[in-house]
């Protein structure tokens, strides 16, 4: 007795392109002020996709994959 199974089929990610942007909600600059001074006291934060991964290096941060924010733990960029 041989048993059924459905497959889903997830197609692969081809990159570009698309534009982070395009992928996020465009939350309003003064909301997210008021999340990331809340969260680490102060509005140190960029969003994804306009920050290079060499820009990154040396600063501590934390990603909101939801809403594609980048919120830095200090107030100022090294």
């Amino acid at each position: 007795m041989t048993e059924e199974f459905e497959i889903d089929w997830i197609p692969e990610d081809t990159g570009a392109p698309y534009e982070a942007e395009d992928k996020f909600p465009d939350l309003p600059a003064h909301t997210i002020d008021k999340l990331c001074k809340a969260k680490f006291g102060h509005t140190n934060w960029a969003r994804m996709g306009l920050m290079t991964p060499e820009e990154l290096i040396g600063n501590p941060c934390e990603f909101d994959y939801e809403n594609g924010i980048i919120y830095f733990k200090k107030p100022h960029l090294i």
